[in-house]
């Protein structure tokens, strides 16, 4: 046992060093661009938390009271649940579907290390997000906050304790779930999803109630009160993420003592999960993928279903074999559970979203105040067409990998491929984003040439995030990689979110930001006259120009690599 621990240890550090040699030899630009994307989120977020913190000092709010307890409570509870759902995910992808398992599965290596091995990996690529971004705000909070010396130091054994706890549950529950569904798990699986989404929908309106009765009733304190208790689960003795937060308030006050014993408390819980799944899967691992394994060979031959000639239909406007080509790629998506559970998580993401507009859309608004819900309304769905793209569309062209030569002997030219992968990534995220936008201002009551700069605003954004998303694809591919999720958190696809991001916060600015501001100096000069001056429309234009330019530059660049590019 020890000499395997040893031997995939050795292996670990021989492929990261190996990795690291060859991006140096080869492209050492790579490295400044990594360490130069990662500053510049790092202190964005840096800035944004400590003004966000400055504030709440200059409104004489306590640092180590119970509002910021509450607020860092949900914090963790949130990330946890994500890093929960991410883990489970990844780990899936790694143990049951890769090549690289099913060839370790053949040597002596016992399930148990085999499963220790990439449950290390999925960790390291499911969390290292939560702990870079997690560190610049705990920072903030430290400055504005004057804590002891020693918090700084804390911190980062502390995120790692957290991240450890969700991982190993949600390994454990992977486990469980592979060895136990019966053999139509993907209907089992969407059975599960279905339960779960009610009863998430459930728990979202009664807090959307709560929140409106807490906003509009005269005597609040019972009803704020009722709403405070939807969130009662993070601030629980027996939350991790209660844990989490009592450790660095103690540290924050000096009491370095209790804090030290909210970290054993965190570590020892986390490694005792871990051990109970690295026990079970020395028990269930093999016949868990043995079942998987005999489900997929037994998969009768399919077909096609309607959804496949729903896509295809979508976009009629292509040659056959790119239609062909949109509805495999379209069919691989829903075929794969690693893939279409993460569209639960953004599912989930825009039921929260709707939850809290609910209670605005349902309440008599002034005309500043739909502005106001209507620009947080567009702006939350282009951070999740970003964040949606980001993980489905830019590994299209990487997932292709060692197959790609497949595509080379059909009758079509590398630059169809590309035309295709846009086409599949536009025509769904237009659709999406004007479901999300048009279909919730409608209900909202925003005005028509509102509802229309913001529905020019989602498509341009949809637009040229798909080009950017397939361009850059294609340009900064990774062959050797199978795991989606391995894909997008690494080197190209950090590069490639921070370049959606700084595109989207521009196209949003120049379209949406004249007309919300020609609607608040209408506000305060009490101008009732309906419309908008000229100068309101002026960046409609630009924003169209700028969303071209995201298309046609990174797919020519990627047309170009992909066409050099020897299979």
């Amino acid at each position: 046992m020890n000499t395997q621990a040893r031997t995939f240890r050795k292996l670990r550090v021989m492929q990261s060093h190996n990795a690291l040699r060859q991006l140096l030899a080869t492209n050492p630009v790579r490295i400044l661009t990594i360490l130069g994307t990662s500053l510049f989120l790092a202190s964005f977020v840096f800035g944004l938390s400590y003004f966000g913190f400055h504030e709440l000092e200059d409104n004489r709010v306590p640092f180590k009271g119970l509002i910021v307890s509450g607020l860092f409570d949900v914090l963790f509870l949130t990330l946890g649940s994500m890093l929960l759902l991410s883990t489970g995910i990844i780990l899936y992808a790694s143990l049951f579907t890769s090549p690289e398992t099913r060839y370790l599965l053949t040597t002596p290596a016992t399930a148990d290390r085999i499963f220790a091995s990439k449950f290390q990996a999925a960790i390291a690529f499911s969390s290292w997000g939560f702990v870079v971004l997690g560190l610049p705000i705990l920072f903030a909070y430290g400055i504005v906050a004057a804590v002891p010396w020693y918090f700084y130091p804390l911190l980062p054994i502390f995120l790692m304790g957290f991240v450890l706890l969700p991982g190993a549950v949600s390994s454990l529950a992977c486990l469980v779930l592979m060895r136990c569904l019966p053999r139509n798990r993907k209907q089992s699986l969407m059975l599960l999803g279905a339960v779960v989404g009610l009863l998430f929908g459930y728990w979202l309106y009664r807090t959307g109630v709560s929140a409106k009765t807490a906003l509009t009733s005269a005597g609040g304190r019972d009803a704020l009160q009722g709403f405070v208790d939807r969130f009662a689960l993070a601030s629980s003795p027996l939350s991790p993420s209660h844990w989490m937060t009592n450790g660095l308030l103690a540290a924050a006050r000096g009491e370095l003592r209790e804090s030290v014993r909210y970290l054993a408390l965190l570590w020892s819980n986390g490694l005792l999960v871990y051990l109970l799944a690295a026990f079970v899967s020395a028990r269930i691992y093999r016949k868990a993928y043995d079942r998987v394994s005999d489900g997929v060979r037994r998969k009768r031959a399919y077909g096609g279903t309607g959804l496949d000639r729903i896509m295809e239909s979508l976009v009629f406007y292509l040659s056959k074999p790119t239609r062909v080509l949109v509805v495999k790629d379209f069919r691989t998506f829903r075929r794969d559970p690693s893939q279409w559970a993460i569209l639960v998580i953004f599912a989930g993401l825009l039921a929260v979203g709707a939850g809290n507009f609910n209670s605005y859309y349902t309440a008599d608004l002034d005309t500043i105040d739909k502005y106001i819900v209507g620009l947080v309304n567009l702006s939350g769905s282009a951070v999740l067409l970003c964040a949606g793209l980001s993980r489905f569309i830019f590994p299209l062209i990487s997932l292709e990998g060692r197959k790609f030569w497949i595509l080379g002997l059909m009758p079509i030219e590398r630059r169809q491929i590309l035309l295709g992968k846009f086409a599949f990534a536009a025509t769904g995220s237009v659709l999406v984003g004007w479901l999300l936008v048009i279909g919730s201002e409608l209900i909202l009551g925003l005005s028509l040439d509102g509802l229309v700069i913001h529905a020019i605003s989602i498509t341009a954004i949809a637009i040229g995030l798909s080009g950017l998303n397939v361009g850059l694809g294609a340009y900064l591919p990774n062959f050797r990689e199978t795991d989606p999720s391995k894909i997008v958190v690494g080197f190209s696809g950090t590069v490639n979110m921070v370049l959606g991001l700084l595109f989207l916060v521009l196209t949003l600015g120049v379209m949406a930001g004249p007309m919300h501001a020609a609607a608040v100096m209408k506000h305060f000069a009490k101008n009732l006259e309906p419309g908008f001056p000229v100068w309101a429309y002026a960046g409609l234009p630009v924003g169209v120009l700028m969303a071209v330019i995201a298309t046609v530059l990174p797919l020519r660049a990627g047309r170009r690599a992909l066409e050099t590019t020897e299979f």
